[in-house]
C-alpha cells in the first residue's frame, strides 16, 4: 500500500470514527412570545448556543421571539404542520392539545413549590405520552409562577367579596370559566392588551396575574389591592414537533431534548426568584396587600376543590386526579 492510499484509507477511518451528529446539520425555528431582551428570551439564547455548542455546530436553532410568528393557537398549528419546529407554550394552550396538563393551574391546587416539583415530576411522563400521540415531544415543564388577585375598587379576602366582580378572562377557557362561576366572579373575556385600558375605564374590576407578570404588563398601575393568598399556578411547557425530532440524529435527539429541558427548569428557578422580588415591588408601589383570615381560606380552598372535582371526565380522570393530589400531599 503507496502513501496516498494509507491516506485516504486513514482519512475513511476518520470519518466513521465522527461522532453521528457531525455528519449532519439541521436549522430548528423556535417561536415564542417573549420579547427580547426579557428573562425568558435570555435564557432561550443561552439555550439555543449551548445546542449548537453541543453538537458542534451541526444544529442551528433560530429564534422569533415576540410573538413574530404568531399567537399561540396559530404557532401550534405551525408545530403541528412543520411550519415551526419548537415552541413555548402557556397552559391555556397546553391544554387545547393535552387538556390534563391543566391539573397544574387547578385554583388552590398548590401551597408551595416543593409540591409543583413533586407533581411535575409523577405527571411529566404521563403527560409525554400524550404529547408524543399528537406528534409533539414535551421538552420541558416550566411556569409563570403563582397567581395572586387583584383588585382596583376594593379589597377581596373571602367569597362573598367576589361575588359580581367583573374580572379579566381568557376566552374559550374551560378551566377559567369553571373556577371563576363557581366563585361568583363576572368574566370579562379580553386579549392581554385591552385588560389595561379596561382597567382604567372600569370595563373590569379585577386581574390575577403572577406578579413579574402583572409588572411586566403594567396591569398593576390600576390595582390598589393584592390578595395574599395564592391563588393558582401559571404553568407552561416547551414542546418540540416529531418531524423535526425525527431529523436529528440519536446524539442530536440527546443533546436537544436535554438541553431543553435543562433550561426549561433554569428559567423556572429563575422566574420564582423574580416573582418573589416583584412581588415586595408592587408592594413598595403601593399596592396594599391583604390577607384572608383562616376561616376566609378554608372557604375559598372549599369552592376550589369543587373545581377541581367538577372538572374530573372534562380535563383530566379521577385516577390522574388522586396521582396529582398524592404526589402534591407527600411534598409538604
Amino acid at each position: 500500500m503507496n502513501l496516498l492510499q494509507k491516506i485516504i484509507r486513514l482519512c475513511a477511518l476518520a470519518a466513521f470514527a465522527l461522532p453521528s451528529f457531525a455528519r449532519a446539520e439541521v436549522t430548528l425555528k423556535y417561536a415564542t412570545l417573549a420579547p427580547e431582551n426579557t428573562v425568558w428570551a435570555k435564557t432561550i439564547k443561552h439555550c439555543v448556543d449551548e445546542i449548537a455548542a453541543k453538537t458542534g455546530g451541526q444544529v442551528q436553532v433560530k429564534v422569533f421571539y415576540g410573538g413574530i410568528a404568531g399567537d399561540e393557537p396559530s404557532v401550534m398549528r405551525k408545530l403541528k404542520t412543520g411550519t415551526i419546529d419548537i415552541a413555548s407554550f402557556t397552559g391555556q394552550t397546553l391544554g387545547l392539545v393535552v387538556p390534563e396538563s391543566r391539573l397544574f393551574e387547578l385554583p388552590y391546587f398548590f401551597e408551595n413549590t416543593r409540591q409543583i416539583d413533586a407533581v411535575v415530576a409523577k405527571i411529566y411522563p404521563e403527560l409525554s405520552k400524550k404529547f408524543l400521540a399528537q406528534g409533539l415531544v414535551l421538552s420541558g415543564w416550566g411556569e409563570n409562577g403563582f397567581v395572586y388577585l387583584m383588585s382596583k375598587n376594593k379589597p377581596i379576602t373571602k367569597y362573598a367579596d367576589m361575588q359580581g366582580v367583573k374580572i379579566w378572562a381568557p376566552k374559550g377557557d374551560p378551566l377559567v370559566k369553571a373556577m371563576l362561576a363557581e366563585y361568583g366572579l363576572v368574566p370579562v373575556y379580553l386579549g392581554f392588551e385591552a385588560v389595561l385600558p379596561q382597567l382604567k375605564t372600569g370595563g373590569i374590576d379585577a386581574f390575577y396575574a403572577p406578579p413579574y407578570g402583572a409588572i411586566g404588563l403594567q396591569w398593576f398601575r390600576e390595582a390598589k389591592y393584592i390578595t395574599n393568598s395564592r391563588l393558582a399556578n401559571a404553568a407552561g411547557a416547551t414542546l418540540l414537533s416529531k418531524s423535526a425530532y425525527d431529523r436529528l440524529t440519536a446524539e442530536q435527539k440527546q443533546i436537544v431534548h436535554s438541553t431543553l429541558e435543562k433550561y426549561a427548569y433554569q428559567l423556572t428557578l429563575e422566574l420564582r426568584r423574580e416573582n418573589e422580588k416583584s412581588l415586595q415591588v408592587l408592594l413598595r408601589k403601593g399596592v396594599q396587600k391583604v390577607e384572608p383570615n383562616a376561616e376566609e381560606l378554608a372557604s375559598l380552598k372549599a369552592t376550589a376543590l369543587k373545581v377541581q372535582n367538577k372538572l374530573v371526565g372534562e380535563l383530566y380522570s379521577k385516577e390522574l386526579l388522586q396521582m396529582a393530589r398524592r404526589a402534591r400531599d407527600a411534598a409538604r
